[in-house]
């Protein structure tokens, strides 16, 4: 295992955006994970582990301290649990367990990244969310350097994040178990996925995974190399509120869609706990920002409102100073506040 120095992030990140690593290495067990974290620390430099780069922004100026790229792969089958290698490809384990007939997760088909970024971000989609499925999380504690195993409860998971992402730069995760259904019938909870079939149908699990990457291409958030611009697929999470602040929004959003072209029906949600979640992409086309704008080497997706892309030689200033308007403009006209979903790095 050789620790390079000055390496140029940008190309390992989806957006192709970003700074420099002071130094930076690949592993691809958990004795290299484990020796990179050991070097780090003797030398007091903070820990980074990338992924795939899907959900990231670094920062212009790079990352001051160890990159360390997770390349552990594996996949390994017992009964109606699998447990995978941090460093696979988060799609093609989709693809491995739904050719497997085992159900659960075919409805998160297309998201970039790799498996060790699943629960860190707790990624969701089409009424799924890993935390549904996740038995167990490794990882190693980077101020320790010991391994700890994590229980689905101990993740402390919630909308899009973790204990994981709470605390960046303190775990390296090697490896998570998933829970499926061997045989198991797809769910079609989400309105997308109702639509696209027959009201009678009884879809597969493949059938319902070329349907999902179908609906994802449609809106530009499928990352198989065929893209126009670089992006991190969404940058903003969904909103939440109340049930009394949706009445007020209501009004807002009626008088935005008699005006524009915007917010596709359904653009808010019942959620479990009695809130409401609220279609981000809604609030930021009737706050001014239509699909297709540019400012520069940035804009937003000609496809999908919540996509922020790089047109090419953007820097991550150029992208937070577009965001930056984007949720003041939201929050000045809707008294809501959005939230970043990509994780900063080295600001």
């Amino acid at each position: 295992m050789k620790f390079l120095e000055n390496v140029s992030l940008a190309p390992y990140t989806s957006f192709k955006i970003g700074g420099p690593a002071s130094f930076f290495c690949e592993v691809r067990n958990k004795e290299e994970l484990k020796e990179a974290i050991a070097w780090a620390v003797e030398k007091s430099l903070p820990v980074f582990v990338l992924g795939g780069g899907s959900n990231i922004l670094v920062s212009d100026k790079g990352f001051g301290g160890l990159v360390i790229r997770n390349s552990i792969n594996g996949i390994d089958v017992s009964g109606n649990f699998v447990t995978v290698g941090a460093g696979e490809d988060w799609d093609k384990f989709v693809e491995f367990a739904v050719s497997r007939n085992l159900a659960g997760i075919e409805s998160l088909s297309g998201i970039p990244g790799t498996a060790g970024a699943a629960p860190v971000q707790n990624i969701g989609a089409y009424g799924k969310s890993v935390a549904k499925l996740i038995q167990s999380v490794s990882a190693f504690d980077v101020k320790t350097g010991k391994e700890i195993n994590f229980s689905n409860k101990k993740c402390e998971f919630g909308y899009r994040t973790s204990v994981f992402k709470r605390n960046p730069g303190r775990y390296a995760i090697t490896g998570a178990t998933f829970t499926f259904v061997p045989g198991g019938s797809p769910k079609l909870a989400y309105h997308e996925l109702k639509n696209y079939f027959d009201a009678d149908a009884s879809p597969t699990l493949q059938a319902v995974r070329e349907a999902i990457l179908k609906i994802r291409s449609g809106k530009g958030m499928v990352f198989m190399g065929e893209e126009l611009h670089s992006s991190v697929g969404s940058f903003f999470t969904n909103p939440a509120i109340s049930e009394t602040v949706l009445e007020n929004l209501k009004l807002k959003v009626a008088q935005c869609k008699t005006t524009k072209n915007c917010c596709a029906d359904p653009w808010f949600w019942p959620r479990s706990d009695g809130g409401v979640k609220i279609s981000a992409a809604c609030l930021i086309e009737c706050a001014g920002f239509e699909k297709g704008m540019r400012v520069g080497n940035v804009g937003i997706s000609s496809l999908h409102s919540l996509a922020l892309i790089n047109y090419g030689g953007a820097s991550a200033e150029e992208v937070l100073a577009l965001s930056g308007d984007i949720q003041n403009k939201v929050k000045e006209k809707f008294s809501i506040e959005l939230e970043i979903e990509p994780q900063l790095v080295g600001f």
